[in-house]
């Protein structure tokens, strides 16, 4: 069995405004107002659980109880460092409480590599939340926590156009 390996491959980014999310074009995710996320979000900082509803479906003649997935909720957090330069601390400075956008991730391919289409996409629709600083730690560099808010649909099987 060969597995995937997820160290440099995994590429992030905050893009303001996708036509389809189950199919970005490559324009809207390398646009200049996009956010690339992978240099500056932890090693283990970008942290997406999902939260699943049941529905039950329990009849009165039967002796045992029946359900079925319901609603899914994502959740999503992101740990990430500030930069002491200004122009390069764009996380902090576009990413702020109410700031409306879609988080594309892309697994699986080296995050240097651009994206280009036929490639395999997460893409949430979210608003920003409260950006939380981190208590200092020693020998660590200043860190910040960031909630997005799934404000709209999402898919985890997108392709880029």
């Amino acid at each position: 069995m060969s597995k995937r390996l997820t160290d440099g491959n995994t590429k992030a980014t905050f893009v303001p405004v996708i036509g389809s999310i189950s199919a970005p074009t490559v324009a809207e995710l390398t646009d200049a107002a996009i956010v690339a996320l992978e240099n500056t979000v932890t090693d283990d900082g970008l942290d997406i659980s999902f939260d699943e509803g049941t529905v039950e479906g329990n009849v009165l003649a039967s002796t045992q109880d029946f359900e079925s997935p319901g609603r899914t909720k994502a959740q999503i957090e992101l740990t990430y460092y500030r930069d002491s330069s200004a122009a390069a601390d764009r996380m902090w400075s576009v990413m702020t409480r109410g700031t409306a956008g879609c988080l594309v991730v892309r697994r699986g391919v080296a995050a240097a590599t651009p994206y280009a289409s036929a490639q395999k996409v997460e893409v949430y629709t979210v608003t920003c939340g409260e950006r939380r600083p981190m208590a200092p730690e020693r020998e660590s560099y200043e860190k910040v926590q960031l909630k997005l808010y799934a404000s709209g649909t999402y898919t985890t099987e997108a392709t880029v156009a």
